[in-house]
C-alpha cells in the first residue's frame, strides 16, 4: 500500500491512465475483429475491406497519437494489415 502522499496520487493517476488506455485498445480491437470477420467472409467486397481497413488505420493512429502504441509498433501493425488485405484482393 502506498504510504506517502505522492505515492497515493501516483496510484490514482496510474488507474486513470490504465482505464483510458484500455478504452482505446478495446475500440481498436473491435474494429480489428470486424476487419478480420470481413476477410474471412466468402464474399470479400473490396470496398468494404478498404473502408474497414481505413477505420483500423484511424484507430491505430489514435493509439499512436495518445502514446498508447509506439510509433514503430503502429507502423508494423498497419503494414501487416495492408499486406493481408492486398493478398486477399488479388
Amino acid at each position: 500500500m502506498p504510504i506517502t502522499k505522492s505515492a497515493k496520487k501516483a496510484v490514482k493517476v496510474n488507474e486513470k491512465r490504465r482505464s483510458r488506455n484500455r478504452h482505446f485498445l478495446d475500440i481498436y480491437k473491435e474494429s480489428l475483429k470486424s476487419l478480420e470477420k470481413l476477410m474471412k467472409s466468402p464474399d470479400k467486397n473490396a470496398k468494404n475491406l478498404q473502408e474497414s481497413l481505413s477505420l483500423v488505420y484511424s484507430r491505430i493512429d489514435t493509439l499512436e497519437k495518445k502514446n498508447i502504441l509506439h510509433i514503430n509498433t503502429a507502423a508494423r501493425r498497419k503494414s501487416f494489415l495492408a499486406k493481408k488485405v492486398k493478398s486477399l484482393s488479388i
